[in-house]
């Protein structure tokens, strides 16, 4: 995917969404190198979600002035919720493509920060950062890579199978629980990457 393709993704969400989702980002991050340090990396899937739809629902209770956020309207907070979270998953991968090399004082790329069997120059899966902490290492980027290129032509239920069967085979140790959840967020993330092309 190029830089404009990812840009475009952006106008799915408001305005409040992507500034939202931005402190998203910020605060997994902090409480990923402070608080969550020694913490299983599956958990940092889900932080995004949770932080999410804890500062949009706080959001919402201060723009209304009221708690309909957390009672009647319950369910347009948990949209904007899981919306915040998608948004900062993205920023995420966004940073992953893009800005993760490091480079070094006399201007060569430090390469210790990227993955195995990658090149500076090396094309990494926009869907190997949902992978972290659920398929190993040496074989997260061939399935990130196996998703990305089979979910080509698939929507809805089709998607879903086929993320689901992927995983599966992949992730062997993930629970259902896990699998459920993690096959719904690749497959929306799958979606919204083959409706930008």
């Amino acid at each position: 995917m190029t830089a404009i393709q990812y840009l475009s993704s952006f106008r799915l969400y408001g305005w409040d969404v992507l500034l939202l989702a931005g402190v998203v980002t910020l605060l997994t991050t902090l409480l990923k190198k402070t608080v969550f340090e020694g913490a299983p990396k599956k958990l940092f899937v889900f932080l995004p979600f949770a932080i999410g739809l804890v500062l949009f629902a706080v959001y919402r209770a201060i723009v209304t002035l009221s708690a309909e956020p957390f009672t009647t309207d319950f369910a347009h907070t948990l949209e904007g919720g899981f919306a915040c979270g998608c948004a900062a998953t993205l920023y995420y991968v966004i940073y992953e493509q893009f800005f993760r090399n490091v480079i070094s004082e006399d201007g060569t790329i430090d390469d210790a920060d990227l993955p195995s069997g990658e090149t500076p120059q090396g094309n990494i899966s926009p869907v190997a950062p949902l992978l972290e902490g659920y398929v190993p290492e040496e074989t997260r980027f061939a399935v990130a890579d196996a998703l990305y290129a089979g979910a080509a032509g698939k929507t809805g239920d089709e998607l879903r199978s086929f993320v689901r069967e992927t995983l599966v085979s992949a992730s062997p140790a993930a629970t259902d629980a896990e699998l459920a959840a993690l096959t719904e967020l690749i497959a929306s993330y799958l979606a919204s990457l083959l409706a930008q092309q």
